[in-house]
């Protein structure tokens, strides 16, 4: 049955994604703000499609830790929901993606024209140095930057090393980093197209304040989330130490 919803949803994944990108157009004609609401109406189809069809729904927790402001939101990834609750709920949200994912048809598109920073993973150091100019420049424009430390899904009730590029980030932005976790790989399935009906939890834990060293931030953050996960059982919730030698994580 989860196949089955899961394959009808995702059918109106698709269709939704074609026929909103060519209704929203004109949202473009008014700059990147423009392009975010458009972004975030999509995404509000999406998700009530979700909860129509595959019968997923949410909860929110620390609801008060969610930045209107500048801040930096560093969140476990394990589908493709909390890319879509994360730019619904957070004000002037912008991603950090891979650079490979600017070459999915429409998705692509509209990435492009809502701000996110791509980061080519291949370019090494000048990567890093492009992604804390784009970076100052959306937080300076009150942006919250959205990263995925995993650089990768990770399936439920599995810890995975965090990306120290979120520290790098972290210090040179000087803004606040807010902690997210969820359990969405519960329900969204990945890989494939089955869904499991229920809620999905996600947590905004308290802000981590601007200041910190690289190697304290990273180890509150490991800790923040591997604490706040539902797939994990709290005795389980042992972060894994980050691994100092990987490259920036983007989102994705």
């Amino acid at each position: 049955m989860g196949y089955v919803r899961g394959s009808i949803y995702l059918c109106y994944l698709v269709l939704a994604t074609i026929i909103l990108s060519i209704l929203l157009t004109p949202t473009l004609l008014f700059g990147q703000s423009g392009a975010r609401a458009g972004a975030k109406l999509w995404c509000r189809a999406l998700l009530g499609g979700l909860r129509l069809i595959a019968g997923i729904d949410v909860r929110v927790t620390g609801a008060q830790n969610i930045p209107d402001g500048p801040a930096i939101v560093a969140a476990n990834h394990q589908s493709m929901w909390e890319t879509l609750f994360l730019y619904v709920i957070l004000p002037r949200p912008v991603f950090v993606v891979k650079q490979e994912l600017l070459n999915i048809p429409i998705f692509g598109f509209w990435l492009t024209r809502t701000g996110s920073i791509a980061l080519d993973r291949s370019a090494g150091p000048r990567a890093l140095k492009a992604l804390m100019r784009l970076a100052s420049q959306r937080l300076d424009a009150n942006a919250q930057l959205i990263i995925f430390p995993e650089g990768t899904r990770t399936p439920p009730g599995e810890i995975r090393r965090l990306n120290p590029g979120v520290a790098a980030v972290y210090a040179e932005a000087g803004v606040p980093c807010t902690p997210a976790a969820h359990d969405s790989g519960r329900h969204w399935i990945h890989p494939g197209p089955a869904k499991r009906p229920g809620t999905i939890t996600i947590s905004f834990l308290e802000p981590i304040e601007p200041g910190l060293d690289r190697r304290t931030f990273l180890r509150r953050l490991d800790q923040a989330i591997a604490a706040g996960r539902p797939d994990i059982p709290h005795e389980n919730a042992t972060p894994a130490a980050a691994d100092p030698a990987r490259a920036p994580a983007p989102s994705g």
